[in-house]
């Protein structure tokens, strides 16, 4: 049972199921508004605790009820949630608009971009990372642990030492050169591959000289993907845990997703 540490956030999502596009001056109706918990540690979580993972989750949350209930449900799932910082405040919840075609658009609250720190020592074989702003001791010992997968931020962001760069195709430039030369300043010299999905077309491995295509599994028709990006992730962490190389584990990852994706829309 390896351990792993997972850094980011868990939200309160709000999710509006929209019965139309969102158009500018429109109005649309929903057909149905749902809470729970969400964000890309709580994914990533969840999935590396499926695969059999010791998985500490280092993230805040408000400690008004929401945000206590919240740490309840963490600890009842088997999260350590030793590394969470409780915070004084209320609890905003995440809006996200789902489209009927599967198109998000995610409204967060302002003050999110607070750099998020570790309380306490970490110590793991594996470290995921899902957050754009790290103090500099918590990128200390994110730069002690011996492997480190982090997603390609979309914003700018703190840097911190990576072996691997995740992301979307739709997220970072056509161009792999450029794409590479910008996972270099977020992950630095410890960098080893860009890795990124492509929904129904081949999973692109990069490192920086030579490409490698893998073939993603059989595609899910589904409208609703939130948190399948970090499902991936956390999948492929595993995979490269057990000694899998990173095409093996792309394609593991491509497959527990698939799988995911279709339990959760029977």
């Amino acid at each position: 049972m390896p351990r792993i540490i997972v850094i980011g956030s868990v939200n309160h999502d709000r999710i509006w199921q929209l019965d139309a596009p969102l158009v500018p001056g429109g109005r649309i109706q929903f057909s149905s508004r749902t809470t729970r918990l969400g964000g890309g540690a709580f994914y990533t979580g969840q999935q590396l605790l499926q695969l059999g993972a010791d998985v500490a989750i280092v993230s805040r949350l408000m400690r008004d009820d929401q945000g206590r209930a919240a740490l309840q449900s963490l600890t009842t799932d088997g999260f350590d949630v030793e590394h969470i910082a409780m915070l004084p405040g209320e609890t905003a919840p995440l809006e996200i608009f789902l489209e009927p075609n599967g198109e998000r658009t995610i409204i967060a609250p302002a003050g999110r971009t607070q750099p998020l720190t570790a309380t306490g020592k970490l110590s793991g074989a594996g470290v995921y990372i899902n957050a754009l702003a790290l103090d500099q001791s918590l990128v200390d010992q994110i730069d002690a642990q011996p492997l480190v997968v982090t997603q390609f931020p979309l914003r700018p962001a703190t840097p911190r030492p990576s072996d691997y760069v995740i992301s979307s195709r739709n997220d970072v430039p056509d161009d792999l050169a450029h794409a590479w030369q910008r996972a270099g300043q977020i992950g630095g010299s410890r960098l080893k591959m860009l890795v990124l999905t492509d929904g129904t077309r081949p999973i692109t491995l990069f490192d920086g000289s030579q490409t490698v295509e893998v073939a993603p599994a059989d595609r899910v028709n589904t409208t609703n993907t939130i948190g399948a990006g970090d499902r991936f992730a956390g999948s492929f962490l595993f995979a490269l845990l057990e000694g899998k190389t990173p095409a093996a584990a792309a394609q593991d990852a491509s497959r527990i997703t698939a799988e995911w994706l279709r339990r959760r829309g029977d």
